[in-house]
C-alpha cells in the first residue's frame, strides 16, 4: 500500500437506517399515505418495515418491504433494501427492487 491510502483492514460501520428515514423513502417511492403492517427490531435497530399503499383502482394494493442487510428469522437479504410486490386482491401480481441503501445512501432503482 502507498502513503495516503485508507487502511486495507480499516472496518467499515455499516450505516443503519433508522425508522423516519425508511419513511421518507417510501413516500419519496410512493408519495402517498402508507400503513404500517409489520415492524420488527433488534439490537441495533429496525431490521423490517412493511407498509401497504392503496392503488388506484378498487382492489389494487401495493406492499412495500424494507429489510436491512442480515439473515433474520423472517428472511434473508444480502443488502438493505426496499421490494414492492403489488396486488389485485390477495393475489400478488408484480414485484421488484424499489430502493437500495449503498454506503448510507439511497438509490431509487
Amino acid at each position: 500500500m502507498k502513503e495516503g491510502d485508507s487502511n486495507f483492514f480499516e472496518i467499515k460501520h455499516e450505516h443503519i437506517p433508522t425508522p423516519e428515514e425508511v419513511y421518507s423513502i417510501f413516500k419519496e417511492l410512493t408519495n402517498k399515505e402508507c400503513k404500517e403492517i409489520r415492524k420488527i427490531e433488534d439490537e441495533k435497530g429496525i431490521y423490517l418495515l412493511e407498509v401497504i399503499i392503496p392503488g388506484d383502482l378498487e382492489n389494487e394494493v401495493a406492499e412495500y418491504a424494507y429489510m436491512r442487510k442480515g439473515r433474520y428469522k423472517e428472511g434473508e437479504s444480502a443488502t438493505t433494501e426496499i421490494h414492492v410486490t403489488y396486488y389485485d386482491g390477495d393475489m400478488p401480481v408484480s414485484g421488484t427492487s424499489a430502493a437500495r441503501c449503498i454506503d448510507g445512501n439511497w438509490v431509487i432503482l
